[in-house]
């Protein structure tokens, strides 16, 4: 006694540890009796699951109440139904079978002619006079690689283009696209850090583009490609302050007072404006100047993939046979 006496704190430590310990033993028995259950539980989940995957197909049951081939055959047709709707809200374009490399020449010179008069018409300032619109490797080409690549992003390249011709951008700085082969390999045109993606129902192919004008510009540009008849993607909108313009070498203005005496020419002509100031032009009712900007787009266009026709069942391909030889 008088050892526990002179030793209190140790024992009421020893006495609470105690308590504690069996607290956290019995927490964990029911915790781990909780688990177990949880785990049978999910393992009678997974096996009845097993069983519904394993189970052969049920036709129906008797007397026709539920007929399961039936009901099989209606989702079929609600799925076709639905992939043809999306189809057309994604746009298909019909490409040409065996396109020959005359074929996509002809197509392809007629296109980047085209662009460059609707550019000169509408006053759209390009970056070169005989702007190829990233398709300058194929400028001087006799023969294509991946001919079909080729003609889908040029309808592609063509489509943005009317969309921004139409929403009347000041100037096209540029577009880029991704490598269709090994001979499209430059900076300037091409994205080399990506690439065309595609899985079971789509292609997703990026571009890049870049034009200058006013914020009413850039949102008929967002506007053209949200109401486009097929599908694009913005995936980043870069805006930024456009570099003033180069200026243009013009006459120097006529001084009346030149024809006068030039004993008495500088006692009316005005005084030249001081160094460093430009002279401003801005109409006194203007409360805000809004300034040119550049547009970057990063864009994706996704083309869905053409899906093979299913072949007509044995029953339905004899009689077809049939009704060819009557």
């Amino acid at each position: 006694m008088a050892w526990v006496k002179r030793n209190l704190g140790l024992v009421i430590g020893g006495v609470v540890a105690l308590i504690l310990m069996g607290i956290a033993g019995y927490y964990f028995w029911s915790k781990y009796q909780e688990d177990q259950a949880i785990t049978a539980q999910l393992e009678e989940t997974t096996q009845k699951f097993q069983n519904l995957l394993n189970r052969p197909v049920h036709p129906g049951t008797e007397g026709g109440k539920i007929n399961n081939i039936e009901l099989a055959k209606e989702e079929n047709k609600r799925l076709q139904r639905f992939v043809e709707d999306l189809r057309v809200r994604f746009g298909m374009r019909e490409m040409p079978t065996n396109i020959s490399n005359r074929d996509f020449r002809a197509l392809l010179d007629n296109t980047i002619s085209e662009l460059q008069h609707q550019a000169e018409r509408q006053g759209i300032r390009l970056p070169d006079k005989d702007y190829w619109f990233s398709f300058a490797p194929e400028r001087t080409a006799t023969e294509f690689k991946q001919i079909g690549m080729l003609t889908h992003e040029l309808w592609d390249v063509k489509d943005l283009c009317e969309i921004m011709y139409a929403a009347k951008v000041h100037d096209l700085k540029g577009i880029r696209r991704v490598p269709a082969s090994s001979d499209d390999n430059n900076q300037t045109d091409f994205i080399t850090d990506k690439k065309a993606s595609t899985n079971d129902l789509a292609i997703v192919t990026p571009y890049e583009i870049k034009f200058q004008g006013f914020s009413t510009e850039l949102a008929h540009v967002l506007e053209g490609l949200v109401s486009a008849k097929h599908c694009f993607v913005v995936r980043n909108v870069a805006v930024d302050k456009a570099p003033p313009d180069e200026p243009t070498a013009a006459p120097p203005p006529m001084n009346p007072m030149m024809f006068m005496n030039p004993r008495y020419a500088n006692r009316y002509a005005a005084p030249p404006p001081p160094a460093g100031v430009t002279p401003q032009h801005r109409p006194g009712n203007v409360l805000l100047d809004e300034n040119k900007l550049l547009v970057i787009l990063q864009i994706e266009a996704i083309r869905l993939k053409d899906v093979p026709r299913a072949k007509p069942a044995a029953a339905e391909r004899a009689k077809q046979v049939a009704q060819a030889q009557q």
